[in-house]
């Protein structure tokens, strides 16, 4: 099988700035149904669910899992319910640090599918293994409604919790390209519930291609802040998800920036390309067809950001990207694509979110524009 969906994962706070700053924070399950919202995108007559307790502290019991067509809010397509096993049996148990493969189920996905995965938790495991910034509302609701059809005055939640992707029984052969990266991969900035994430509108432009979004927000390629650091995790989320034959690395703006919000010492350069080059070179031992993005421009942040946009930081920028530019033969250049002509060190105003950082969703237009013709020129 073949990876159409799948999400990175953060643990609870690792440092004192995290917790002021986390704007959604992890929770417990008990005696609660969780019921979350994903787009795949790939047609195929069997999947399989992943659920994951990687940061759990403790081992994780879901009683009940299943899968569903997904109709509005939190309600989903009448008949569509699917039970999900793992083992053959329901419940299932997930030691901490480990993940769950459930058994092939029996469903149809076409071109582009919304499902709905449900899940029972009846005892509290802990803070759950979760993904902050899911742009897409999940429910909760009191007791075992796994397979109920309408969740009455749910509970809505902003966070992914546990669902750590979904494989769907593909043709041979089929492109899988893993979008690695931080806020800008994440789709922070972009229209809530709307699946304008750069990765969400790379994969329309793909033909036969599955696109994995592995972005984290706040995540850094050297430094565990938000989420473990890039060069710790790329293992774990690109090279071991099955399929997967292209990576996207965006990964160093928060290295550059991070640092003066947290009155840290600045990032060198040479760290950050290090970085970089190491990824990369994981990528090609692993067989995988590696584009390299550029670091986008912040000029304007301090707004938003105090301490985020320095001169320091600009010139460790344009040193990295004038570095990216020159080693590698495949860049997606994100900070020409994205830069105000008249003010290079600026997003253009157009495709500004508001926070002189983040690209809107026309930004995130213009990302899988610049992606989508350094994949297909990879080939």
């Amino acid at each position: 099988m073949t990876t159409t969906w799948t999400a990175a994962f953060r643990s609870a706070p690792v440092s004192a700035y995290e917790s002021m700053t986390l704007i959604h924070p992890s929770r417990a399950f008990r005696d609660q149904t969780l019921r979350q919202v994903v787009r795949v995108r790939g047609a195929g007559d069997r999947l399989r669910i992943r659920l994951s307790n990687q940061y759990g502290k403790q081992p994780l019991t879901i009683a009940r899992t299943s899968v569903a067509a997904h109709d509005t809010r939190s309600s989903i397509t009448a008949g569509t319910d699917t039970p999900v096993t793992f083992g053959g049996t329901a419940q299932v148990t997930i030691d901490a640090g480990a993940e769950a493969v459930s058994d092939p189920v029996d469903f149809v996905t076409a071109g582009e599918s919304d499902l709905a995965v449900s899940t029972y938790h009846a005892s509290d495991a802990g803070p759950a293994t979760y993904h902050p910034f899911a742009l897409q509302t999940g429910y909760v609701v009191a007791g075992d409604a796994v397979s109920r059809t309408h969740l009455a005055g749910a509970e809505e939640v902003e966070s992914r919790f546990h669902l750590g992707g979904i494989d769907i029984g593909a043709p041979e052969g089929r492109q899988v390209v893993a979008a690695f990266g931080d806020s800008l991969t994440d789709g922070v900035g972009t229209a809530h519930g709307n699946h304008h994430r750069y990765p969400d509108l790379l994969a329309g432009k793909l033909s036969d291609t599955s696109v994995l979004n592995l972005g984290i927000a706040g995540n850094r390629l050297l430094s565990d802040v938000f989420g473990e650091r890039g060069i710790a995790r790329f293992e774990r989320d690109v090279l071991a998800a099955p399929g997967v034959t292209h990576v996207v690395v965006e990964l160093g703006l928060n290295d550059i920036g991070m640092p003066g919000m947290l009155g840290l010492p600045a990032v060198p350069a040479d760290d950050l390309i290090d970085g970089l080059g190491s990824i990369t070179r994981q990528a090609a031992r692993a067989g995988l067809t590696t584009v390299v993005a550029t670091l986008t421009p912040f000029g304007g942040a301090d707004g938003v950001s105090p301490g985020f946009d320095t001169p320091e930081g600009e010139r460790t920028r344009q040193r990295v990207n004038k570095w990216i530019r020159s080693h590698f033969d495949v860049v997606a250049d994100l900070d020409r694509a994205l830069r105000d002509p008249a003010a290079p060190a600026a997003l253009r105003s157009d495709y500004d979110s508001g926070d002189h950082i983040h690209p809107n969703d026309a930004g995130a237009e213009a990302i899988a524009d610049i992606v989508a013709r350094a994949v297909l020129a990879s080939a």
